[in-house]
């Protein structure tokens, strides 16, 4: 192990230390393929599985690997429509798991996400009976305050790159412009600083980069 790992597991130790307190169940995971294989497990076969728009969730692989053991999945990107795009947003709250990831963790363990609709941050919130998230050791950023700037000015602008917007000052000059526009994906901004019921949500850390 070279001095970058064993930096990344030192991180990821003291931050599991502190979502643990805050009543989160943590994985460290030191692959994007081992978080898979490990939620491959956790996840029962007869459960129904839906997700959140992420990048991380692509790079893990995690939902091509449950669509080849056909479990059943509530897929809003199977919708032919809006409207049975918001019908399946709307059934994943029921679902049994929802895969996910996380915009930002801080240094103290609170959980930062932003959202367009809020589909993702509501299926954190309440709803599925498990929540899996899995989170590259590189999304803590250090103090709330902090976290919150590197999610509006960092990881808002490059999901809105990735989504392929037109309009949002971010795709025009690379910068957040705290814009009101109708593409804006900043609708809603959402701190989780405990999970109220036990063995809900489950993080897993990678300490292999993921997403951004």
């Amino acid at each position: 192990m070279n001095y970058q790992e064993t930096y990344q597991e030192t991180r990821a130790k003291s931050i599991s230390k502190k979502l643990t307190r805050r009543n989160f169940n943590v994985l460290i995971c030191r692959t994007l393929t081992e978080a898979k294989e490990q939620a491959l497990s956790l996840i029962e076969g007869d459960k129904t599985v839906a997700f959140g728009g992420s990048q991380t969730l692509g790079e893990v692989g995690i939902i091509d690997a449950l669509y080849e053991r056909e479990q059943l999945i509530i897929d809003r990107g199977l919708a032919e429509n809006l409207e049975e795009r918001h019908r399946l947003m709307k059934q994943s709250l029921l679902a049994d798991y929802y895969l996910t990831s996380v915009n930002g963790i801080s240094e103290d363990g609170v959980l930062v996400n932003i959202d367009n609709i809020g589909n993702r941050v509501a299926a954190l919130t309440y709803g599925p009976d498990k929540v899996i998230a899995f989170v590259g050791v590189n999304k803590v950023y250090g103090s709330l305050e902090t976290t919150i700037e590197m999610v509006r000015k960092r990881t808002a602008p490059l999901n809105s790159f990735r989504l392929e917007l037109q309009t949002t000052p971010c795709v025009k000059t690379g910068n957040c412009g705290d814009c009101l526009k109708e593409e804006c994906i900043c609708n809603i901004i959402s701190l989780t600083r405990r999970s109220a019921l036990t063995d809900r949500i489950h993080i897993f850390l990678i300490l292999e980069e993921a997403g951004f």
